[in-house]
């Protein structure tokens, strides 16, 4: 890390794991008569370890880009990296979103292993694995199973940002069979419904290749696999929601001295994304900028009207609330967000022209940019270092990132550091 550096750690409730961190960050922050804070959150890693290399590597290249933007080698930065539970909710590949270890039940076999933390719950999971295809038993044994691990208050149909109630509550064949998308895809869609309008018939190929990003289209084990990483990814969205509100929110306003002279800077990838705009909600401490990079949550998080009526995002209200600018990468090239929602399409039924892009219900602002947001300015392309941006404050910038972000975890490298040391400068 070449910038002064200090973390804290939360457990999945937002409480901090250990208290004196706080400190340590704040005494950092005052030794270095830092003038900016970055508070950087990660997202589905599974160790602190992968956190922390992902923040050497972003802040190594917020260095190496420091002297091309102006002003900013005069600023005095301190890095505060956000350390939380997550799990790792799809098989690593060269992106760390997902790929394929083997047939079916080898990949819903170490999915199951590396999602599932409790080893009781874990097998008896485990041990319904080589009955799936034959039984029907089997098959709502592990769909029933599979919803004890998700949150209370974690679906909700009229909410884009949360898992439909059918993951909950429609009967197991129904819901397996939609996440596989194994029937007949040239039959016509079902009617939208709820759990007792589900109809797996008629629903149609997500692409010609299939899935990606630990959701793979075809048989009853695939469809198992996608229910498990759905129950996983809405569960995480919801952790990493109550990570922001209850942890960092509080850690903001105690790393903001008396004389309120340092500017906070919120960097979020992933899940983290949500974190930290959950936390820029909640808090009572002014934040100069956001950097949303890939982030994992709904299109409309920060719409209004998303319907056409009255319902806004969850964070409708965020960018009013900020001294700078929030920036957003986004890229058809995350097959993680890109695809994580399309099962949530699946399983609810709400099929449009192109799973998982502008037109679905369910798609990701790490896919498809901030939608329907009044406070949003005209798409741009993420630009080569060297290149201009003009940020607003109190406005939404989408980066279109598809030259330079070629996966879900490709966030690190110079192109995105520059837009987000542009965000912090254009800040207060």
């Amino acid at each position: 890390m070449k910038l002064p550096y200090a973390e804290v750690e939360f457990d999945k409730e937002g409480a901090i794991v250990t208290p004196e961190q706080i400190e340590e960050a704040r005494k950092l922050i005052g030794d270095e008569h830092a003038t900016d804070v970055l508070v950087i959150s990660h997202g589905w890693n599974n160790t602190h370890g992968d956190a922390r290399a992902l923040y050497d590597r972003l802040i190594d290249s917020i260095v190496a880009v420091r002297s091309g933007v102006e002003g900013a080698t005069k600023r005095r930065f301190v890095v505060v990296g956000v350390l939380w539970p997550s799990i790792q909710w799809a098989a690593p590949e060269n992106d760390g979103a997902g790929a394929s270890v083997g047939g079916s039940a080898a990949n819903l076999e170490a999915e199951l292993a590396r999602q599932v933390l409790d080893p009781e719950l874990r097998g008896k999971l485990l041990a319904l694995v080589p009955e799936l295809e034959t039984s029907s038993a089997a098959r709502r044994d592990f769909v029933t199973l599979l919803r004890t691990e998700l949150p209370e208050g974690a679906t909700d149909d009229d909410d884009p940002d949360s898992a439909p109630q059918a993951l909950r509550d429609a009967d197991a064949e129904s819901v397996l069979q939609a996440a596989a998308g194994a029937d007949n895809d040239d039959a016509a869609p079902a009617a939208v419904g709820g759990a007792a309008s589900i109809d797996p018939a008629g629903i149609p190929a997500l692409d010609e290749t299939g899935g990606g990003a630990g959701f793979s289209f075809g048989d009853i084990l695939d469809g198992a696999r996608n229910v498990l990483n759905a129950t996983t990814y809405f569960t995480m969205k919801d952790r990493a929601g109550v990570v922001g509100k209850k942890g960092i929110a509080k850690l903001l306003e105690k790393l903001q001295p008396e004389n309120g002279q340092v500017r906070l800077h919120l960097v979020g990838h992933s899940f983290g994304g949500r974190a930290i705009t959950a936390a820029a909600l909640a808090t009572s401490a002014p934040v100069s900028s956001i950097s949303l990079l890939q982030a994992a949550y709904s299109h409309y998080g920060m719409a209004q009207g998303w319907d056409g009526a009255e319902k806004n995002g969850e964070f409708w209200k965020v960018p009013k609330k900020i001294d700078g600018p929030v920036i957003i990468t986004f890229t058809k090239n995350d097959k993680a967000v890109g695809l994580a929602y399309p099962v949530a399409s699946r399983i609810a039924r709400q099929i449009g022209a192109g799973l998982g892009n502008a037109d679905d219900k369910y798609g990701g602002i790490g896919r498809n940019g901030a939608l329907k947001t009044p406070a949003a300015l005209a798409t741009v392309p993420l630009q080569p270092v060297g290149g201009h941006y003009a940020f607003q404050r109190g406005k939404v910038s989408s980066l279109n990132s598809d030259a330079f972000v070629t996966s879900h975890g490709d966030v690190t490298g110079k192109e995105v550091a520059y837009a987000v040391l542009w965000a912090v400068m254009v800040a207060r």
